[in-house]
């Protein structure tokens, strides 16, 4: 396979996608957030995501949907920031390539920091944590490019292909894998 992350929710509805500036907080509290044009924001609001746009993508997901880590890996930081709610952060290397997979908006979560975790496995419950205007999951990739850790497009590195169930497919075939070695080496005698 050429891209190296799965889905890590079904169905996958993207609501929001990579660099889009579509969403501005008021600037007197800095809680309430609205729909708006980020690059030229109302009166008493500014921009949520600044010059560059939303680092990430927002998939459409309901309140307590569960969410499935996108790829092998170790989880380097779980917490909380207003702007992100609760989060779980996961480092991979896949092909030589290292990336790190955030996922945002949490209401809880299953890993702690520093477990391994493997594609597939439950990270937490999607919910409307942080700087929201609603449940969804915000997911957001990071690649280690030149020293330093760039946000790209997710979609760009990402099958289109459930997590859960590319685990299950992928544990089935190393279960075949297994057997048929059994078998040769028990017709072959090593």
């Amino acid at each position: 396979m050429s891209k190296q992350l799965f889905q890590p929710v079904k169905p996958f509805y993207l609501h929001q996608k990579f660099a889009e500036n579509k969403a501005c907080v008021d600037i007197e509290t800095g809680s309430k957030v609205i729909t708006c044009d980020g690059n030229n924001p109302p009166e008493g609001y500014r921009s949520l995501y600044g010059p560059k746009g939303h680092t990430g993508i927002d998939i459409a997901a309901y309140h307590g949907q569960p969410v499935y880590c996108a790829q092998d890996g170790t989880i380097y930081m779980i917490d909380t920031q207003p702007k992100s709610g609760l989060d779980v952060r996961v480092e991979s290397t896949v092909n030589g390539r290292r990336f790190r997979h955030i996922y945002e908006h949490l209401l809880g979560y299953r890993p702690r920091e520093g477990d391994t975790i493997k594609c597939g496995d439950l990270v937490g419950w999607a919910d409307n944590t942080g700087y929201s205007s609603g449940d969804h999951l915000h997911f957001q990739v990071e690649e280690f490019i030149n020293g330093k850790w760039v946000p790209i497009d997710p979609l760009s590195v990402m099958e289109d292909v459930f997590a859960l169930e590319f685990a299950g497919l992928w544990r089935q075939v190393q279960d075949l894998i297994a057997r048929v070695a059994e078998f040769i080496a028990e017709k072959t005698g090593r």
